[in-house]
This record gives C-alpha cells, structure tokens and sequence, in this order.
C-alpha cells in the first residue's frame, strides 16, 4: 500500500512538472511574440547603415547608439533603452549588433493601441500613418529615435512595393538618427533665441512654411531662391557655381528682411536652425539614396527621386544648401555637427569669398 501511494506521488509530481514547463513555455511563447528572420534583418540593416553614414559621412564617431524604438501594430522593440523608465517590459532572445557590441531588444507591448515614449505623451499608432520620429528626453538632454517596421509600413502598398518601402524607410531612418546628433544642440540655440526674441510656443521645421506659404510676394521671392539654389547644385564650373550662390545669397538676405522684422526678426536665425537641421539630415539620407540606388543610376535621377518625396521647404532648401557647403567646403561636418552650429547662408557667404588660387 505504501509502495503503491509512493508511486502514485512520484507520476503526480511528473506530470505537474510537464504542466509546469507546459504552462512557462506557453507564457513565453505569448510574452515573446518571435520577429521574423526579414524584420530582423531590417532592423540590423538600419544600424548598420547608421554607422557607415556616421564613420564615411559625418565623419563621427558611431556612437553613442542612441535608444531606438523599433515598433509595429501591437508593440515596440526598445534598443538600448534606459530600462528604469520603462514600463512594464519583457527581455527578449532577440538581438543587433552595432559597432561591435551586440544588444538585447526589449519587448513593450502597446497599450490600447499607443506606443510608449519616454518622458512624452503615448502617441496612437496607425498603420496608415508610420511615424519614424527622432525626439528628446530627459530634459531635453538626450534623444530617442522612433522607427516603424516593416509589418507596418508595407500596407502602405503593394506586396511588389515591399522593396522600395524597405529603402524608403532605411534613409528615413537615416535622416531621424542624423537628428539624434543634433537635436539637443539646436534646442539649446533656440531656447538662447527664446531669450531675446518673440517666438512661438510650439516650433517646428515647418512653421514658416505654415506661416508665410500663402503669401505671393514671399513665396515668390522663395522660389526665386530655390531656383537659384538647384542651378547651382547643377552647374558643374565652379567659379559659375559660386556666381549663382552668390546670387541666391542675395535673394535670401532680401526675403529675411523684407519679411523677418518687428515681432518676426527672430525667425531668421529660428530658419537657420532649422536649415541645418534638416539638410544635413537630407544630405545623409540623399547619402543612403544614392549608396544603395540601381547600379549605373546617375546622381541626378537620385537626387531628383528624394527631392519628389518631400514638398517641405525646410528638406528642399535645406538639401539644396548642403550640397553646394559639401562642394565648396569639404571638411564641413565638424563644424556643422558642434553646438554652436553656424547659420548656412553665412557659411555659404564664407566659401564663396574664400577663393582658391587657380
């Protein structure tokens, strides 16, 4: 009889230890939701053209990595998060490597449909809309990056899109990490501007666009600029490339103080921030473009296929601005990725009376 309760015991314990491992297997098989194969390898292409950008393009060091969010309908994969402001959040199996160390994602799961942010407000996630965002934290002291993942942003199109979405969003990514590098020095530069001028509660790359895009005599004078910008990205003399940013430079000056006065003068030094921000931004993600388009495409093909995803002012002109700074001053990065960045029309202005002997 006892022989006989001893059995019994011992084949309880058995099988309570198979719904045991049974029970934590399904636990995690829920928990940890496996990425697949592609969606890793987009991940892991996105830092890696991250770190050739910074070490071939911005002649910067790698890193820092900054926190990355990797996010898709009903979660976000956090990289190199500081895990003490996350919410509740699982470890995952999943990792990337970047500059030679590996790290591990982390898994946080939405909550009613938002995706967690640090020291931010969750924002709602729709798939009609993926949002590949660099912001601040912390005080406005250190930046994360947001970047949608393919499962997302391939119903954007077609199955035969996947592709392009794939190389749209990796110089996306390129573009918004290249803000991580600059983000807290132009906050830093507006805030000294907030100082001395009116400004707006809420800016952004945008506004003067917002604020002056329906005025005739404005966007005229704009547009004159643009033009003039564009010929002399493509004028391949040099002495002519410098005779039309010379006269670009001009129409500038002209636009900034016909308009950029009284309770606006300090919009001129706001769009400069914003010039630099979002062309050296362009000008990475034009980098990335042209680095991964179709052998044999011509640079203008490229440039022109980036130039038609955009219809902001601050990326067109920006963009137009830091081609030319990268011909006339090569070298220009270290002193456009300091904190106290200079405006780009003075800069410009600089290259243009710095001749070379011929």
């Amino acid at each position: 009889m006892r022989s006989d309760l001893v059995k019994l015991a011992l084949q309880l314990a058995v099988v309570n230890c198979i719904l045991l491992i049974c029970t934590l297997q399904a636990v995690e098989s829920h928990a940890q939701p496996a990425l697949s194969q592609s969606t890793l390898a987009w991940m892991q292409a996105v830092l890696d053209n991250w770190g050739k950008i910074c070490r071939r393009d911005l002649r910067l060091p790698a890193e820092p990595l900054p926190w990355i969010i990797f996010y898709d309908e009903s979660q976000a994969w956090h990289l190199k998060p500081e895990k003490r402001l996350l919410p509740s959040h699982e470890l995952s199996t999943h990792s990337l490597r970047f500059a030679g160390k590996n790290y591990s994602l982390v898994r946080v799961a939405h909550q009613s449909g938002e995706l967690w942010m640090p020291d931010r407000k969750p924002i709602a996630v729709d798939p009609a809309k993926p949002r590949a965002v660099a912001m601040l934290y912390d005080r406005e002291r250190k930046p994360f990056f947001i970047a949608p993942l393919p499962t997302l942003f391939h119903r954007l199109a077609g199955q035969d899109q996947a592709r392009n979405l794939d190389e749209l969003f990796l110089g996306l990514a390129a573009h918004e990490l290249t803000h991580t590098r600059h983000l807290v020095y132009a906050i830093a530069q507006i805030n000294r501007l907030r100082a001395g001028y009116q400004l707006p509660e809420n800016l952004d790359d945008n506004m003067i666009q917002e604020e002056f895009g329906a005025n005739p005599e404005y966007k005229q004078l704009y547009d004159e600029e643009r033009k003039l910008l564009s010929k002399a990205v493509l004028e391949r003399d040099l002495d002519e490339c410098r005779r039309t940013v010379e006269q670009a430079l001009t129409v500038s000056r002209k636009r900034k103080e016909r308009f950029f006065v009284r309770d606006k003068a300090g919009y001129s030094e706001l769009e400069d921030i914003f010039l630099v921000l979002e062309g050296v931004a362009m000008w990475a993600q034009y980098r990335t473009a042209r680095e991964r388009a179709p052998a044999g495409e011509d640079w203008l093909k490229t440039l022109t296929t980036l130039s038609e995803r955009t219809d902001a002012w601050s990326q067109e002109q920006g963009l137009g601005l830091f081609l030319l700074i990268d011909r006339l001053a090569p070298g220009w990065q270290r002193r456009f990725l300091a904190p106290d960045f200079p405006s780009p029309y003075r800069a410009l202005r600089e290259m243009i009376g710095r001749r070379p002997p011929r």
